[in-house]
């Protein structure tokens, strides 16, 4: 069966640089996971940084390489197309890769844009165009999370009360990464409140948040600030158990309710199950997830409403943070 030709617009880390730290274990680049994976080609690559799409080029052994998209798009005619470069550019180049013929999928890296009226006419284009849009919120393809979200919806920590967390970065950036893993694993977001608490500005600030879920669940995600560390967590608390996913989803932690080890006659929160694996080669799950639909149809792991949907939280905690309110968000999205 023929493999799938690839294009790579953006050759920064996601792209293609992350491979090169050697802290990182297995396939952690988009770049890295065309060429992994035994069904697709990567046949082209762009970056409008001259030295850094050569380097790319040659990291990967793609003699096609470009600097403007569009000439790319044209004659490199791929079928599978990722987008990794800065945020505010996803939308107008996604745009660009809809209305090109002979593209029948894309994978984009978060947000899908930075306007929620502008990710929903990208969702919708992708649908009447009959391409098949993911975007990289990672941690869906990931096996441990995706084993959480099974043992959650099983009742293993039974009726979930509320989801903590803590992040870096911006509030669309990173923060939609933390919003689209609530929405995964306990479910549709309907109101927020934002807190402006560290006062960055900036285009994305990083926004503390209070969120109300349609089962009743709470949460609550603290801002950091990303000059001291990076940080990205999550602790799920249910009725009979906790689920923490810390050090950004390399380690999950698993407590149940048990006689606790230090008071009689005290049932307490014990730690049962501590996992370190299950992280690893993201994007080339995300490609291989893609190839999936292309062959057999159906929806990959995380669609562009999934997106969508994440990009309307973030945007409605902006709101609430500018206006000192309560937001609502209308409707549901897709989980």
């Amino acid at each position: 069966m023929m493999a799938f030709r690839a294009a790579l617009i953006g050759c920064g880390m996601m792209g293609s640089a992350y491979a090169d730290d050697p802290r990182i274990k297995g396939v952690s680049t988009h770049a890295g996971a065309y060429t992994a994976c035994p069904d697709t080609t990567l046949v082209a690559v762009c970056d409008s940084d001259a030295e850094r799409v050569e380097r790319c080029g040659e990291r990967w052994q793609v003699p096609a390489r470009y600097q403007d998209y569009r000439v790319m798009l044209e004659e490199a005619a791929p079928g599978m197309v990722s987008i990794c470069t800065p945020d505010s550019t996803h939308a107008e180049i996604l745009g660009r890769v809809l209305a090109t013929p002979g593209v029948k999928a894309v994978l984009a890296e978060k947000p899908l844009a930075l306007d929620p009226a502008e990710g929903a006419r990208l969702v919708s284009r992708a649908r009447e165009a009959g391409v098949i849009l993911a975007v990289n919120y990672s941690r869906r393809y990931a096996p441990n999370h995706q084993r959480m979200r099974d043992l959650i919806a099983g009742g293993a920590i039974g009726t979930v009360r509320s989801i903590q967390g803590s992040y870096t970065r911006g509030c669309l950036h990173n923060g939609t990464h933390w919003f689209d893993l609530a929405r995964f694993l306990v479910g549709e977001v309907v109101s927020v409140r934002g807190f402006d608490t560290l006062r960055e500005g900036g285009p994305d600030p990083t926004l503390d948040a209070l969120l109300t879920f349609g089962n009743g669940a709470s949460g609550f995600l603290r801002a950091c600030d990303h000059r001291s560390f990076s940080i990205f967590e999550a602790d799920i608390l249910g009725s009979a158990g906790r689920i923490r996913i810390l050090e950004s989803g390399h380690r999950i932690e698993i407590s149940t309710v048990g006689d606790s080890p230090h008071y009689t006659g005290y049932r307490s929160l014990v730690v049962r199950e501590t996992g370190t694996d299950g992280f690893g080669d993201l994007p080339l799950f995300a490609v291989r997830d893609l190839v999936r639909c292309l062959r057999e149809g159906g929806e990959p792991l995380c669609t562009g409403e999934d997106a969508l949907a994440a990009l309307r939280i973030g945007h409605a905690i902006r709101r609430s943070s500018r206006e000192g309110r309560q937001v609502r968000l209308p409707g549901g999205g897709h989980g």
